[in-house]
Protein backbone atom coordinates (compact mmCIF):
# COMPACT_ATOMS: atom_id res chain seq x y z
CA UNK A 1 0.00 0.00 0.00
CA UNK A 2 1.08 3.68 -0.74
CA UNK A 3 0.80 5.73 1.89
CA UNK A 4 1.37 9.54 3.03
CA UNK A 5 3.30 10.58 5.71
CA UNK A 6 2.70 13.72 7.68
CA UNK A 7 6.01 15.31 6.66
CA UNK A 8 4.38 14.37 3.12
CA UNK A 9 0.99 15.94 4.05
CA UNK A 10 2.55 19.05 5.10
CA UNK A 11 5.00 19.49 2.22
CA UNK A 12 2.31 18.78 -0.31
CA UNK A 13 0.04 21.28 1.84
CA UNK A 14 3.01 24.12 1.78
CA UNK A 15 3.78 23.82 -1.44
CA UNK A 16 -0.20 23.98 -2.74
CA UNK A 17 -0.08 27.31 -0.40
CA UNK A 18 2.85 28.69 -1.79
CA UNK A 19 1.66 27.83 -5.16
CA UNK A 20 -1.88 29.76 -4.59
CA UNK A 21 -0.24 32.55 -2.82
CA UNK A 22 1.70 33.42 -5.66
CA UNK A 23 -1.63 32.99 -8.16
CA UNK A 24 -3.19 35.23 -6.07
CA UNK A 25 -0.77 37.79 -6.24
CA UNK A 26 0.06 37.99 -9.91
CA UNK A 27 -3.96 38.09 -10.44
CA UNK A 28 -3.33 41.11 -8.48
CA UNK A 29 -0.87 42.34 -10.06
CA UNK A 30 1.33 42.59 -6.87
CA UNK A 31 0.12 46.12 -6.32
CA UNK A 32 -3.19 47.81 -4.78
CA UNK A 33 -5.46 48.40 -7.67
CA UNK A 34 -8.89 47.63 -7.35
CA UNK A 35 -10.44 44.70 -8.08
CA UNK A 36 -13.82 44.41 -9.54
CA UNK A 37 -16.37 42.50 -7.94
CA UNK A 38 -17.32 39.19 -10.14
CA UNK A 39 -20.69 39.08 -11.20
CA UNK A 40 -22.36 35.65 -12.46
CA UNK A 41 -24.73 35.58 -14.74
CA UNK A 42 -25.84 31.39 -14.18
CA UNK A 43 -24.52 29.01 -11.80
CA UNK A 44 -23.79 25.44 -12.91
CA UNK A 45 -23.89 23.09 -10.42
CA UNK A 46 -21.40 19.91 -11.40
CA UNK A 47 -21.04 16.56 -9.09
CA UNK A 48 -22.63 14.00 -7.18
CA UNK A 49 -24.92 13.74 -4.35
CA UNK A 50 -22.98 16.39 -2.53
CA UNK A 51 -24.09 19.11 -4.26
CA UNK A 52 -27.02 17.61 -6.22
CA UNK A 53 -30.90 18.55 -5.58
CA UNK A 54 -33.50 15.82 -6.96
CA UNK A 55 -36.27 16.96 -8.86
CA UNK A 56 -39.63 15.87 -7.15
CA UNK A 57 -42.13 17.29 -10.13
CA UNK A 58 -43.27 20.02 -7.56
CA UNK A 59 -40.63 22.55 -7.48
CA UNK A 60 -39.50 21.32 -3.92
CA UNK A 61 -37.00 19.27 -4.65
CA UNK A 62 -34.65 16.48 -2.34
CA UNK A 63 -31.12 17.17 -1.14
CA UNK A 64 -28.95 14.18 0.31
CA UNK A 65 -28.67 15.45 3.69
CA UNK A 66 -31.41 15.72 6.35
CA UNK A 67 -34.33 18.08 4.24
CA UNK A 68 -35.50 20.85 6.47
CA UNK A 69 -39.39 21.30 7.48
CA UNK A 70 -41.42 24.05 8.39
CA UNK A 71 -42.29 23.42 11.54
CA UNK A 72 -42.37 20.20 13.80
CA UNK A 73 -46.27 20.36 14.50
CA UNK A 74 -47.15 20.50 11.42
CA UNK A 75 -44.00 18.85 8.81
CA UNK A 76 -44.06 20.03 5.56
CA UNK A 77 -40.78 19.57 3.86
CA UNK A 78 -39.47 22.59 2.27
CA UNK A 79 -36.74 22.64 0.13
CA UNK A 80 -35.33 25.82 0.52
CA UNK A 81 -34.45 25.15 4.57
CA UNK A 82 -30.68 23.42 5.22
CA UNK A 83 -29.34 24.61 2.12
CA UNK A 84 -26.61 22.69 -0.04
CA UNK A 85 -22.55 23.61 0.13
CA UNK A 86 -23.46 25.73 -3.42
CA UNK A 87 -26.68 26.95 -2.17
CA UNK A 88 -24.94 29.40 0.48
CA UNK A 89 -23.65 30.65 -3.85
CA UNK A 90 -27.37 30.32 -5.49
CA UNK A 91 -28.81 32.34 -2.15
CA UNK A 92 -26.23 35.07 -2.13
CA UNK A 93 -26.75 36.07 -6.02
CA UNK A 94 -30.66 35.52 -5.95
CA UNK A 95 -30.42 32.93 -8.24
CA UNK A 96 -32.98 29.62 -7.89
CA UNK A 97 -32.91 25.81 -9.24
CA UNK A 98 -35.86 24.63 -11.62
CA UNK A 99 -35.41 21.99 -8.77
CA UNK A 100 -36.32 24.17 -5.92
CA UNK A 101 -38.31 27.10 -7.25
CA UNK A 102 -41.29 27.63 -5.19
CA UNK A 103 -42.03 31.29 -6.28
CA UNK A 104 -41.99 30.18 -10.19
CA UNK A 105 -38.95 31.99 -10.73
CA UNK A 106 -36.80 32.21 -13.92
CA UNK A 107 -33.64 29.64 -12.94
CA UNK A 108 -30.73 30.82 -13.29
CA UNK A 109 -29.38 27.92 -11.64
CA UNK A 110 -28.31 25.21 -13.00
CA UNK A 111 -28.14 20.89 -11.75
CA UNK A 112 -26.29 19.01 -13.77
CA UNK A 113 -24.35 17.04 -10.89
CA UNK A 114 -25.88 13.17 -10.78
CA UNK A 115 -26.64 10.65 -7.83
CA UNK A 116 -23.64 7.97 -8.09
CA UNK A 117 -21.86 10.30 -10.01
CA UNK A 118 -17.93 8.65 -10.82
CA UNK A 119 -15.88 11.20 -13.13
CA UNK A 120 -15.87 8.31 -15.78
CA UNK A 121 -19.23 7.19 -16.06
CA UNK A 122 -20.90 7.42 -18.97
CA UNK A 123 -23.97 7.99 -17.75
CA UNK A 124 -23.35 10.38 -14.77
CA UNK A 125 -19.60 11.63 -15.11
CA UNK A 126 -18.37 15.09 -15.39
CA UNK A 127 -18.27 14.52 -19.41
CA UNK A 128 -21.80 13.80 -19.45
CA UNK A 129 -22.61 16.76 -16.64
CA UNK A 130 -21.12 18.94 -18.95
CA UNK A 131 -22.37 17.39 -22.40
CA UNK A 132 -25.77 18.44 -20.73
CA UNK A 133 -25.39 21.49 -19.68
CA UNK A 134 -24.64 22.40 -23.53
CA UNK A 135 -27.11 20.51 -25.07
CA UNK A 136 -30.04 21.99 -22.73
CA UNK A 137 -28.15 25.35 -21.66
CA UNK A 138 -25.91 26.25 -24.46
CA UNK A 139 -21.89 26.51 -24.03
CA UNK A 140 -20.14 27.80 -21.13
CA UNK A 141 -19.57 31.24 -20.70
CA UNK A 142 -17.26 34.13 -19.16
CA UNK A 143 -20.18 35.20 -16.70
CA UNK A 144 -20.45 31.47 -15.79
CA UNK A 145 -19.79 30.46 -12.24
CA UNK A 146 -19.50 26.78 -12.24
CA UNK A 147 -18.50 24.41 -9.03
CA UNK A 148 -17.59 21.27 -8.69
CA UNK A 149 -17.19 18.42 -6.39
CA UNK A 150 -17.21 14.63 -7.46
CA UNK A 151 -15.13 12.03 -6.57
CA UNK A 152 -16.35 10.25 -3.59
CA UNK A 153 -18.32 7.48 -5.15
CA UNK A 154 -14.86 6.65 -7.21
CA UNK A 155 -12.49 6.33 -4.17
CA UNK A 156 -15.56 3.76 -2.31
CA UNK A 157 -15.84 1.90 -5.61
CA UNK A 158 -11.68 1.40 -5.64
CA UNK A 159 -11.24 0.51 -2.10
CA UNK A 160 -14.19 -2.55 -2.23
CA UNK A 161 -12.45 -3.54 -5.06
CA UNK A 162 -8.95 -3.92 -2.71
CA UNK A 163 -11.03 -5.97 -0.02
CA UNK A 164 -12.79 -7.78 -3.23
CA UNK A 165 -8.72 -8.77 -4.06
CA UNK A 166 -9.49 -7.47 -7.61
CA UNK A 167 -6.97 -4.37 -7.21
CA UNK A 168 -3.95 -3.48 -5.35
CA UNK A 169 -3.02 -1.54 -3.01
CA UNK A 170 -0.85 0.52 -5.24
CA UNK A 171 -2.70 0.34 -8.69
CA UNK A 172 -6.07 1.70 -6.51
CA UNK A 173 -3.67 4.41 -5.78
CA UNK A 174 -2.71 4.89 -9.40
CA UNK A 175 -6.05 4.93 -10.25
CA UNK A 176 -7.40 7.68 -8.03
CA UNK A 177 -4.61 9.65 -9.14
CA UNK A 178 -5.60 8.87 -12.90
CA UNK A 179 -8.97 9.78 -12.22
CA UNK A 180 -8.60 12.72 -10.47
CA UNK A 181 -6.22 13.88 -13.63
CA UNK A 182 -9.34 13.86 -15.90
CA UNK A 183 -11.34 15.85 -13.50
CA UNK A 184 -8.65 18.48 -13.78
CA UNK A 185 -8.54 18.05 -17.35
CA UNK A 186 -11.89 18.89 -17.75
CA UNK A 187 -11.96 21.60 -15.18
CA UNK A 188 -9.13 23.43 -17.54
CA UNK A 189 -11.46 23.16 -20.43
CA UNK A 190 -14.58 24.67 -19.08
CA UNK A 191 -11.87 27.27 -17.39
CA UNK A 192 -10.12 27.70 -20.56
CA UNK A 193 -13.70 28.40 -22.54
CA UNK A 194 -13.83 31.36 -20.03
CA UNK A 195 -15.80 30.30 -16.91
CA UNK A 196 -15.24 30.65 -13.56
CA UNK A 197 -15.47 27.74 -11.09
CA UNK A 198 -14.78 26.49 -7.36
CA UNK A 199 -13.74 23.51 -7.02
CA UNK A 200 -13.84 21.68 -3.86
CA UNK A 201 -11.47 18.85 -2.82
CA UNK A 202 -13.99 15.43 -1.68
CA UNK A 203 -14.59 14.72 1.84
CA UNK A 204 -11.92 12.59 3.15
CA UNK A 205 -13.55 9.40 3.07
CA UNK A 206 -11.80 7.38 5.76
CA UNK A 207 -13.56 9.37 8.43
CA UNK A 208 -16.79 8.77 7.82
CA UNK A 209 -19.52 6.26 9.13
CA UNK A 210 -19.22 3.95 5.87
CA UNK A 211 -14.89 3.78 6.52
CA UNK A 212 -15.45 3.49 10.25
CA UNK A 213 -18.47 0.44 10.32
CA UNK A 214 -16.78 -1.16 7.60
CA UNK A 215 -13.34 -1.34 9.11
CA UNK A 216 -14.55 -3.29 12.17
CA UNK A 217 -14.74 -6.04 9.70
CA UNK A 218 -11.92 -5.25 6.91
CA UNK A 219 -8.93 -4.13 8.89
CA UNK A 220 -7.04 -1.02 7.26
CA UNK A 221 -10.05 -0.12 5.23
CA UNK A 222 -10.43 3.73 6.78
CA UNK A 223 -7.07 4.05 6.49
CA UNK A 224 -7.24 3.06 2.65
CA UNK A 225 -10.10 5.30 1.96
CA UNK A 226 -8.29 8.30 4.11
CA UNK A 227 -5.22 7.79 2.17
CA UNK A 228 -7.33 7.13 -1.14
CA UNK A 229 -9.28 10.69 -0.41
CA UNK A 230 -5.87 12.36 -0.04
CA UNK A 231 -4.06 10.86 -3.31
CA UNK A 232 -7.04 11.99 -5.80
CA UNK A 233 -7.22 15.17 -3.78
CA UNK A 234 -3.79 16.31 -3.93
CA UNK A 235 -3.50 15.24 -7.47
CA UNK A 236 -7.03 17.40 -8.69
CA UNK A 237 -5.12 20.20 -6.56
CA UNK A 238 -1.96 20.53 -8.54
CA UNK A 239 -2.92 18.78 -11.87
CA UNK A 240 -5.23 22.31 -12.94
CA UNK A 241 -2.94 24.02 -14.68
CA UNK A 242 -1.41 26.41 -12.79
CA UNK A 243 0.55 28.07 -15.70
CA UNK A 244 -2.63 29.24 -17.70
CA UNK A 245 -5.14 29.41 -14.40
CA UNK A 246 -5.10 31.33 -11.09
CA UNK A 247 -7.40 32.83 -8.62
CA UNK A 248 -9.10 34.69 -11.78
CA UNK A 249 -10.02 32.02 -12.71
CA UNK A 250 -10.94 29.36 -10.04
CA UNK A 251 -10.67 28.98 -6.12
CA UNK A 252 -10.34 25.70 -4.11
CA UNK A 253 -12.45 25.04 -1.68
CA UNK A 254 -10.57 22.54 1.25
CA UNK A 255 -13.49 20.11 2.21
CA UNK A 256 -11.23 17.38 3.03
CA UNK A 257 -9.20 19.43 5.80
CA UNK A 258 -12.36 20.63 7.38
CA UNK A 259 -14.24 17.11 7.74
CA UNK A 260 -10.55 16.16 8.81
CA UNK A 261 -10.21 18.93 11.59
CA UNK A 262 -13.64 18.72 12.75
CA UNK A 263 -13.67 14.95 12.76
CA UNK A 264 -10.18 15.14 15.37
CA UNK A 265 -11.50 17.54 17.57
CA UNK A 266 -15.47 17.85 17.52
CA UNK A 267 -16.15 19.74 20.77
CA UNK A 268 -14.38 22.09 19.04
CA UNK A 269 -16.58 22.69 16.47
CA UNK A 270 -20.13 22.22 18.38
CA UNK A 271 -20.32 18.60 17.49
CA UNK A 272 -21.40 15.23 19.40
CA UNK A 273 -21.28 12.65 16.58
CA UNK A 274 -18.47 12.44 14.04
CA UNK A 275 -19.04 9.09 13.80
CA UNK A 276 -22.65 8.03 13.13
CA UNK A 277 -25.15 9.26 10.85
CA UNK A 278 -28.09 11.31 12.16
CA UNK A 279 -30.71 9.47 9.69
CA UNK A 280 -32.77 6.77 10.05
CA UNK A 281 -33.98 6.22 6.74
CA UNK A 282 -32.64 6.70 3.26
CA UNK A 283 -31.04 9.55 1.69
CA UNK A 284 -32.70 11.71 -0.31
CA UNK A 285 -36.11 10.81 2.05
CA UNK A 286 -34.72 12.06 5.59
CA UNK A 287 -36.93 15.32 6.93
CA UNK A 288 -35.72 16.65 10.33
CA UNK A 289 -38.80 15.09 11.50
CA UNK A 290 -38.34 12.88 14.64
CA UNK A 291 -39.57 9.57 12.97
CA UNK A 292 -36.74 10.36 10.24
CA UNK A 293 -33.95 10.21 12.44
CA UNK A 294 -32.20 8.15 15.01
CA UNK A 295 -33.19 8.19 18.14
CA UNK A 296 -32.33 10.96 20.49
CA UNK A 297 -30.76 12.48 17.09
CA UNK A 298 -30.14 15.91 16.94
CA UNK A 299 -29.44 17.49 13.60
CA UNK A 300 -27.31 19.90 14.40
CA UNK A 301 -25.01 18.20 16.37
CA UNK A 302 -23.76 15.64 14.01
CA UNK A 303 -21.55 15.42 11.14
CA UNK A 304 -22.89 13.41 8.81
CA UNK A 305 -26.47 12.67 7.34
CA UNK A 306 -25.83 9.09 6.46
CA UNK A 307 -22.67 7.04 6.16
CA UNK A 308 -20.95 9.09 3.61
CA UNK A 309 -23.44 12.34 2.93
CA UNK A 310 -22.98 15.16 5.28
CA UNK A 311 -25.55 17.09 7.35
CA UNK A 312 -26.83 20.60 6.86
CA UNK A 313 -24.47 22.52 9.08
CA UNK A 314 -21.44 20.88 7.32
CA UNK A 315 -23.07 21.80 3.81
CA UNK A 316 -23.30 25.59 5.75
CA UNK A 317 -19.60 25.53 6.48
CA UNK A 318 -18.19 24.34 3.16
CA UNK A 319 -20.99 26.89 1.71
CA UNK A 320 -19.63 29.56 4.03
CA UNK A 321 -16.20 28.83 2.52
CA UNK A 322 -17.21 28.36 -0.73
CA UNK A 323 -18.80 32.29 -0.81
CA UNK A 324 -16.08 33.74 0.88
CA UNK A 325 -13.84 32.29 -2.33
CA UNK A 326 -16.47 33.70 -4.76
CA UNK A 327 -16.34 37.45 -3.08
CA UNK A 328 -12.68 37.57 -2.46
CA UNK A 329 -10.96 35.52 -5.70
CA UNK A 330 -9.83 38.65 -8.07
CA UNK A 331 -12.42 36.77 -10.76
Amino acid sequence: MTSSTPSRRTGWRLAITAALAAALLAACGGGTSQIEPFAPGRLIVLGDEHSLIVNDGANNGRKYTVNGVTSDAIPIRDCTLNPLWVEALSNHYGFVFAECNKNNATPKAFMRAKAGAKVEDAATGIARQLGEQTTSGGSLQSNDLVTVMMGSNDLVELSDRVIAGTMSEADAVGEARRRAGVLAAQINGLLGAGAKAIVSTVPDMGVTPYAINLNKTKAGAATRLSNLSYEFNATLRTSIDQTRFDGRNYALVLTDDTVSTISRFPGNFGYTNVVDGVCAVALPNCTSVTADLVSGGVVASYMWADDRRLAPSMHSRIGSAALTRALNNPF
